[in-house]
C-alpha cells in the first residue's frame, strides 16, 4: 500500500513539473506587455473601401433599393389588375413638374461628383461652389415636389392609386434632404483627409436621384399608355 502511494506521489510530482515547464514556456513566448506598439502608420481618416461607413452606405442603399423595387412591383401589379388606370376617370398627373424635378436631380448628380473631385484635390473653393449648387438644386426639387403635392387631384386615402401616388412621392421627397451635406462643406469641415463623408453622401444622393427614374416612369408614363 505504501509503495502504491509513493508511486502516485511521484506521478503527481512529475505532472506538476510538466505543468510548470509548460507555463514557463508559454510565459517566455508571450510578448512583453510593456512593449511599445508602433502606430505611426495608423490613420484616423479612412477613405474608400477601407472605411466602415463606406460599407454601411452600401448596405443602406441595398435596403432602400429593396423598398424602391417593392413600390415599383406593387404599382405594376395593380396597374395590370385594373383595366382602367387611373381609376374613376382620374386624369393622369401632369408631366411638366416631375420632368423638371428629374432634370434638376440628374444635374445635381454632376455637381456632387465634381464636389467630390474638388475635395480630393483639396480645392476648397471649388468644393464649396459645387456643394452649394447641389444644395440649391436639391432645395429646388423639394419646392417643386411640394407644389406637385398640391396638384394631385385625389386624396391619399381615396383609392389604391391615390395611396400609391402619395406614398411613392412622399417617400422620395423625404430622401432628397440628404443633400444637406453642403452645409458642412461650406463650413470647411471636409478636407482631402476627411473626404469619406462627401464620398458616401454622393453615393447615396446618386441613388436617390436615379431611384426617381422608375418612379417617374410608373407614376407619369404608365397612366398614359
Amino acid at each position: 500500500m505504501s509503495e502504491q502511494m509513493n508511486s502516485m506521489s511521484e506521478q503527481m510530482n512529475s505532472m506538476s513539473e510538466q505543468m510548470n515547464s509548460m507555463s514557463e514556456q508559454m510565459n517566455s513566448e508571450r510578448p512583453d506587455n510593456n512593449s511599445d506598439v508602433d502606430v505611426s502608420n495608423f490613420s484616423r481618416h479612412l477613405n474608400g473601401h477601407n472605411a466602415p461607413i463606406w460599407w454601411g452606405i452600401i448596405g443602406l442603399i441595398l435596403i432602400e433599393l429593396s423598398v424602391v423595387s417593392a413600390f415599383t412591383v406593387t404599382y405594376l401589379y395593380l396597374y395590370m389588375q385594373h383595366p382602367q388606370w387611373p381609376p374613376n376617370d382620374i386624369p393622369a398627373p401632369p408631366l411638366l413638374i416631375p420632368t423638371w424635378s428629374m432634370i434638376l436631380m440628374l444635374l445635381s448628380c454632376v455637381t456632387m461628383y465634381l464636389a467630390g473631385k474638388a475635395v480630393e484635390k483639396n480645392q476648397a473653393k471649388h468644393f464649396v461652389v459645387y456643394t452649394f449648387a447641389s444644395v440649391v438644386m436639391a432645395c429646388s426639387v423639394l419646392w417643386i415636389r411640394w407644389l406637385q403635392f398640391g396638384n394631385f387631384e385625389m386624396r391619399w386615402d381615396q383609392h389604391v392609386y391615390g395611396s400609391l401616388l402619395w406614398t411613392i412621392s412622399g417617400f422620395h421627397f423625404i430622401h432628397i434632404v440628404s443633400a444637406a451635406i453642403g452645409l458642412f462643406g461650406m463650413a470647411g469641415f471636409y478636407t482631402r483627409q476627411r473626404q469619406i463623408g462627401v464620398v458616401v453622401d454622393t453615393m447615396y444622393w446618386n441613388f436617390v436621384a436615379f431611384a426617381w427614374l422608375p418612379f417617374y416612369l410608373v407614376l407619369y408614363f404608365f397612366p398614359r399608355l
